[in-house]
Parts: structure tokens; sequence; C-alpha cells
């Protein structure tokens, strides 16, 4: 039995170093782009990524390019509105669009019987909604119910250190640099660099209540629970089969 993981990918300085980490430890690393469909663009620079890493790392990767946009429509466009005014902060619209992602990526491990997930998430960055402490602990949350484990490989290393692997490593770092942030390595979405504009520019985080957060998350998970659910349903599926099959595939990897 292969000890894989899946890794939510988007090429940029966080995605490209964890995946560096988790090659050296797992057999395959799967790499998952998403696009929402509102707003995403340069989705073509991830594989341009995804080449690099596996003309440096050899075939260690697979790499899924799919869409979130009818998810994210059910979770936070669709009643965008009435969410910002409930919540009174746009932290919906991203915080929605990654619950969206985490679910496709939840179905994705499932599927291909892949215990282990990891994504770039950082404390550099700890700013963005979804890269806070509270909100990676509900995310891990998630995955408990389906019996996969979370993981966030770069959390603790810093930025700089990030960069001065990958460049040393001779990584493409993009058109130009602002702050520290490269243009050109990763998708951008253009309403999230909109709500995070007042940080890049003048280091001005967004406050995010973790009260109004965790409303937000038990609003999503049923909705969330129901999409897997139906997937699978859809497709003549047992999830708890599924579910004892990453357990059972996890012992085969320790047994070995």
């Amino acid at each position: 039995m292969k000890n894989e993981i899946s890794l939510m990918f988007s090429g940029g300085v966080d995605s490209t170093m964890a995946a560096v980490l988790l090659s050296k430890k797992y057999d395959k690393v799967h790499l998952l782009t998403y696009n929402n469909g509102y707003g995403h663009i340069f989705l073509k620079t991830t594989k341009k990524r995804v080449n690099e890493l596996s003309k440096k790392f050899g075939n260690k990767f697979v790499y899924s390019l799919s869409s979130t946009k009818d998810l994210f429509e059910n979770i936070t466009v669709n009643n965008v509105a009435n969410e910002f005014k409930e919540h009174k902060s746009g932290f919906v619209w991203c915080m929605g669009c990654k619950l969206a992602m985490h679910t496709k990526s939840i179905i994705y491990n499932l599927e291909n019987g892949i215990r282990d997930i990891a994504d770039g998430s950082s404390k550099s960055t700890e700013n963005m909604i979804e890269q806070k402490p509270f909100s990676l602990a509900l995310i891990k949350s998630i995955y408990q119910r389906f019996n996969i484990n979370y993981h966030t490989p770069v959390y603790d290393i810093s930025r700089k250190e990030e960069i001065r692997r990958l460049k040393k490593m001779k990584f493409n770092m993009g058109w130009f640099k602002i702050m520290d942030r490269f243009v050109g390595i990763q998708p951008k979405c253009l309403a999230g660099e909109i709500y995070y504009l007042p940080n890049i520019l003048f280091g001005t985080s967004p406050k995010h209540n973790n009260d109004e957060i965790l409303k937000f998350f038990k609003k999503k998970i049923d909705l969330i629970e129901s999409y897997i659910q139906n997937h699978f349903n859809k497709n003549g599926l047992d999830i708890e089969i599924l579910k004892k099959r990453l357990v059972l595939n996890e012992k085969s990897i320790i047994k070995d």
C-alpha cells in the first residue's frame, strides 16, 4: 500500500514549500487546485509550478484542477448580501470559498482512498480568515468526521525562510514582487485580493470575530455533509465503507 497525501495547491510560496516537504515523506502527492468560478484568474500558472516540481523531484505528483462553483454558490454566493449583513464582514466570501475547496478535497480523498490531506496555511498569513488558528481547528474537525487527517506542514516556517529555500532550489518567483508577495506564480481571486488589499498595502488586517466565524461554520456544516453524502449516493457508493477503507489503508501502511 502506497503512502499518499493530497495537498490543496495554488503554486504560491506556501503550497509549493508544502509540496517540497511532503514529497520527501510520501510516495505520491496529489496536488488539488480549484476554480471557484467567480474571479479566479491566472489558473494556468499552477500547472507550470507542477511541471517545475516534477522536474526537480520526479514522478511524485498527481495534478487535478476542478471547479467548486456549484458548491460555492450554495455556501455563500447565492445569499452573500444577507451573509454580509448578518456577520458584518466580508470574510463570508473567502471562508465560503475555502469551505467549498475543503469539501471537494474530502470527496477526492474518499474516492481515492487517501487518509491524509494538507494545505499551505501559514502563521505568517494567519490574518487571513481561513488561516486563523481558530478557523483551522474548525476545518480540522470537518475532516475528522470523515476519518481524514488534516495537516499544515509549513505553518511554523517563516515566510522569509520559505522564500530563501525556494530561491535556493531555483523555483520561478514570478514577474515581480510586492512586499513579500510574488506576482505571477499562482492564481488570484479578484474578490479576495480586494478584501485583503489594505493589509497588503498598509498592514491593516481585517478583524475576524471568532463568534461570527463559529456561527458561520455551524450554519454550513450540514450543507457540506449533505453535499458529500449526495455525491456518493448518486454514484452508488457507501460513504461509511469509504471512511472505513481510509482507516484500513492507514493500518496497512503502518504495518508495511
